[in-house]
């Protein structure tokens, strides 16, 4: 038997994607170079209580997603207090139609997206608001923002349950002061019968967002869509957890693989080419 053929897995940093309130929003792209065919892409979106952090945190799952076959994005977004609701939201809603738009290898009806804490909020309410005008960027008149799948990682999906100060500033004020506010930043408020196939797992040790705030999104979703609600272990920050990276890793390829309908197998040897130029 032939050895397994290498592939290498590109990364192009820095792209510009989002043109917004005087500031330059970039991402990084990832690519495995085994396939030139049209490929589903990936939207991968940290967390950090939507105040803090910058795009590189998830670059290990976007190169295992590239080996897999996926483009993957992972891109910045504005941060609050600066930038308040929905300044987030329309960021990774532009890193979406930026894929559509500006990516010709993208096959534009397979793009899912996957968050972890605040970025689990604002790719689920991205799908939950897909198109609305109201959330939608300036960047690309006329390109859907409308996911085929969403992966929410130990997730804000009710803004009322447990508050913090990091919420109230993103969101401008308290609930009795932006009641609106925070039915709409809530995907499940706006969540409906739109929504696509979606995975929530939640650290059975997380004592920074609540369990109950995946178990209360996945009862919303049950009668809308196809919803795989799993308590895994660890903590807060299982998905990054190297006890627990594997795991979480393979249910997410297992899930994105059935509802993206990708025939890629990832490559057993890969390399991770890191082109800063392009």
């Amino acid at each position: 038997m032939n050895p397994p053929e290498e592939t290498t897995v590109t990364v192009r940093r820095d792209v510009p994607f989002h043109e917004v309130d005087g500031e330059t929003l970039r991402l990084d792209v990832y690519e495995s170079t085994a396939t030139s065919a049209p490929k589903p892409a990936v939207v991968l979106v940290r967390g950090g209580g939507f105040t803090v952090g910058d795009k590189g945190e998830f670059a290990r799952h976007a190169i295992d997603l590239a080996a897999d076959g996926y483009l993957v994005v992972e891109p910045q977004y504005r941060l609050a207090p600066e930038h308040t609701f929905p300044a987030a939201l329309v960021d990774v809603k532009a890193a979406i139609e930026w894929c559509r738009t500006e990516c010709e290898q993208v096959d534009p009806q397979r793009i899912a997206a996957v968050g972890h804490s605040a970025g689990a909020n604002l790719v689920v309410l991205a799908a939950a608001t897909a198109d609305d005008p109201a959330l939608e960027p300036d960047m690309y008149p006329g390109s859907s923002s409308a996911l085929s799948a969403v992966v929410g990682y130990a997730g804000i999906y009710d803004f009322r349950m447990g508050l913090d100060d990091r919420r109230q500033t993103y969101l401008g004020g308290s609930p009795e002061d932006l009641p609106a506010a925070y039915d709409l930043a809530s995907p499940v408020e706006q969540a409906d019968m739109s929504m696509p196939p979606t995975l929530l797992l939640h650290g059975e040790d997380d004592h920074v967002v609540s369990p109950q705030q995946s178990a209360v999104l996945a009862e919303a979703l049950d009668p809308l869509t196809t919803v795989d609600h799993r308590v895994v272990p660890g903590g807060h920050g299982f998905p990054f957890d190297g006890a627990h990276y594997e795991a979480t890793s393979e249910t997410t390829a297992d899930f994105l693989a059935t509802q993206l309908a990708s025939q890629t197998d990832r490559d057993p040897e890969f390399t991770v080419d890191d082109n800063r130029n392009l």
